[in-house]
């Protein structure tokens, strides 16, 4: 959430696409997600980013990588740094692997394929919304780590600690790159969510990041490497 907002007052969402059905289409999946969503559409980037230097109080972001005339990476960076609170989801219809990579390395809180339903699409904007990050079962790899929270989905991280990190700091890490938020975490390893925060502080620390975007790519190539072994 960029900014704190009373119980009753509207999420603010941002969406910019070029294509009208497309922008048509996330409006009728997310105001059916909440109550009371104030959207605001963009038809391309620079207009993006025009709405974050107005509203402040815009809460998510979505924007597609693909437009005729714009780079969506690079505005993709240039909206960080101009609402670097506001999660912004990636909502794209066919990416290569290296571009979506990299865009989490820059930033982005989630990865949405234009192809997924509307139950997927909804859990995508609660999972980001909760401060978690949101990967599609087939980005994610074989565990499909981003769209399950189950337990099913768990990895144990039992190996000797590395980076410098406790076993309780490899669980948290393991929770974090499935995309669950810290509130999740805290309830799965039962413990309090101000633990769950301090204990990422050394994480990002120990992983040399500076946020669970960055974290949770560090994890999955953290636990590739470990399936391999």
């Amino acid at each position: 959430m960029s900014t704190q907002r009373d119980a009753g007052q509207p999420a603010v969402v941002l969406t910019v696409d070029d294509h009208p059905l497309i922008r048509s289409a996330l409006r009728e999946v997310l105001t059916a997600t909440a109550d009371g969503i104030e959207l605001i559409e963009a038809s391309d980037p620079d207009q993006g980013l025009a709405a974050l230097h107005r509203r402040p109080d815009i809460d998510l972001a979505f924007l597609d990588l693909r437009f005729p005339h714009h780079d969506g990476l690079a505005f993709l960076e240039r909206f960080r740094a101009a609402a670097p609170a506001v999660p912004v989801i990636v909502y794209t219809m066919h990416e290569d692997a290296p571009t979506l990579q990299r865009a989490l390395a820059l930033g982005a809180a989630g990865i949405v394929p234009k192809t997924h339903s509307r139950e997927l699409l909804q859990r995508a904007v609660r999972t980001v919304m909760e401060g978690g990050v949101y990967m599609p079962p087939e980005f994610a790899g074989p565990q499909g780590e981003g769209a399950k929270a189950g337990p099913e989905a768990a990895i144990r991280l039992d190996a000797p600690p590395r980076h410098g990190m406790s076993q309780q700091q490899w669980r948290i890490l393991e929770l974090l790159a499935q995309g669950l938020p810290n509130k999740e975490i805290a309830r799965r390893l039962g413990i309090a969510s101000s633990t769950v925060k301090n204990q990422l502080t050394v994480v990002f620390e120990r992983l040399g990041v500076s946020n669970r975007t960055q974290a949770a790519i560090a994890a999955r190539a953290l636990l590739t490497s470990r399936r391999a072994e």
